[in-house]
């Protein structure tokens, strides 16, 4: 079971995504703006981050996704944009992101981008740190 982080400020679809991570067997904890997901961030252990695009408040989703960028480097991050532009797919592009949901999303992709991050994340573990102590 993974622990997944969803940053997003509409209940709606914060509520979806929590929902189809929780049918996956996973837990999903949710900060509802910018500063609450870094936080969280920061002081949990996260296997993956789903973050809306954009989003009010002091940080945007974008300034949150540098922040997270590098703060934990080594977490995936899933973006969830209803209308990206060029310019920020580039921008998640050079942060590394390459994992991307469009509002209004499929639950099928949705399940799909969590178990190849999880599969990749799983397969990318050493063997010897698998191992019980």
């Amino acid at each position: 079971m993974a622990n997944i982080l969803i940053v997003e400020d509409e209940p709606v679809v914060w509520a979806l995504l929590q929902r189809i991570i929780k049918e996956m067997g996973h837990q999903a904890e949710v900060a509802s703006d910018g500063q609450k997901g870094l936080d969280m961030a920061c002081a949990g252990q996260y296997a993956v981050i789903v973050s809306d695009l954009h989003m009010p408040g002091l940080i945007s989703g974008m300034d949150l996704l540098r922040r997270l960028r590098a703060a934990r480097p080594q977490i995936p991050i899933v973006v969830v944009s209803g209308y990206p532009s060029a310019e920020a797919l580039s921008e998640c592009e050079k942060l590394g992101i390459q994992d991307f949901l469009t509002k209004p999303f499929e639950m099928t992709f949705v399940r799909a981008i969590i178990d190849k991050i999880l599969k990749t994340k799983t397969s990318a573990t050493p063997a010897a740190a698998k191992r019980p102590a």
